[in-house]
């Protein structure tokens, strides 16, 4: 794994921490007429994500939410839970999107479940989308160059940096 510089830093664990409590209240907002949120993490630190996300509305609503965590393998999601999301409000959550594939699969496959809707959320937003996919929770647009690159480090004790390179 390559150093990175300070200089490079783009949101500290304080920052990230602020993205997350303000899309989990955006979250809550668009879901008022919901009794029950499902969010599907994907991967590591998607997953991470939708965890604190899930901390954070169980706090102050009384929504219920199930987290399920996403794997791609092979080009195509697995998951850890049951799919019993007819007619439920979904959300996807991720750490970076970079060109909307990881998402178009997750979307893709989610559908074959008729779920109620289907909102994407991520810390940052690399505007790079090559798929048709809408970010609905932002925590950061990124502006980039394709030759960017955009590093979301957590530590030993779930601490999240967010790096450019």
């Amino acid at each position: 794994m390559k150093k990175l510089a300070i200089q490079n830093l783009i949101l500290d664990d304080f920052d990230v921490e602020n993205k997350i409590q303000r899309i989990g209240l955006e979250i809550l907002e668009d879901n008022t007429d919901e009794s029950k949120i499902t969010l599907f993490g994907i991967s590591d630190n998607g997953k991470l994500i939708a965890e604190k996300l899930v901390s954070y509305i169980n706090k102050i609503s009384d929504i219920e939410t199930v987290l399920i965590e996403v794997v791609i393998e092979n080009g195509a999601p697995e998951y850890t839970g049951k799919l019993n999301i007819l007619d439920e409000s979904i959300i996807i959550v991720g750490d970076v999107s970079q060109t909307g594939k990881t998402l178009q699969i997750v979307i893709s496959n989610l559908m074959m479940h008729k779920p109620s809707k289907i909102k994407t959320s991520v810390i940052i937003n690399r505007d790079q989308t090559m798929y048709p996919v809408k970010i609905d929770y932002v925590g950061l647009s990124l502006s980039t160059s394709v030759n960017e690159h955009v590093d979301v480090m957590v530590d030993k004790k779930n601490r999240f940096s967010v790096y450019l390179s």
